[in-house]
């Protein structure tokens, strides 16, 4: 893709990832376990050891980052998951959600993991067609997105490494 590559934030991009993240709260607010006032209250420590917790990608364009995606361990022995994929709406549709899926693929297939899993809000259709052209299917299980918000219900999927 032109002028687009994906990139491992380190620690040391805190800002730079702390952008993206608060933009993507700001625009998909139900997409999110988290909040931006949750979010704007985290000291560059959170910051900095939320990127050494995760694996975390980017998708850098000449300007700045346009979107962002992670890979953690899972909860389920031997199973990663794919967490916090937003794409800037002015980028979507052009390739960038494929490059940061495959990014966190990537990073699972090389690491002891067997599985990636990951949780997408119920109705997105978009996000849900992205994931599956990825090889990833429905599990069946769904959970509120939020504790505060139980009406607000995601579905899992799943795909083999």
């Amino acid at each position: 893709m032109n002028g687009i590559t994906v990139v491992r934030l380190r620690p040391a991009d805190w800002v730079t990832y702390r952008e993206i993240r608060l933009a993507g709260l700001a625009d998909a607010p139900s997409a999110f376990g988290s909040d931006v006032a949750r979010e704007e209250a985290m000291t560059p420590a959170d910051w900095r050891a939320r990127l050494t917790r995760r694996s975390t990608f980017a998708a850098s364009a000449p300007h700045g980052l346009v979107g962002t995606a992670a890979g953690i361990r899972g909860d389920v022995a031997g199973h990663a998951e794919l967490v916090g994929m937003w794409v800037h709406p002015d980028w979507r549709c052009r390739g960038i959600g494929g490059l940061l899926v495959d990014a966190v693929i990537a990073w699972a297939a090389a690491g002891p993991f067997r599985a990636l899993d990951l949780w997408l809000s119920v109705g997105n259709d978009p996000a849900e067609a992205l994931y599956a052209h990825h090889g990833f299917v429905r599990t069946g299980a769904t959970q509120p997105v939020r504790e505060d918000a139980p009406t607000l219900l995601e579905l899992e999927m799943t795909r083999p490494l």
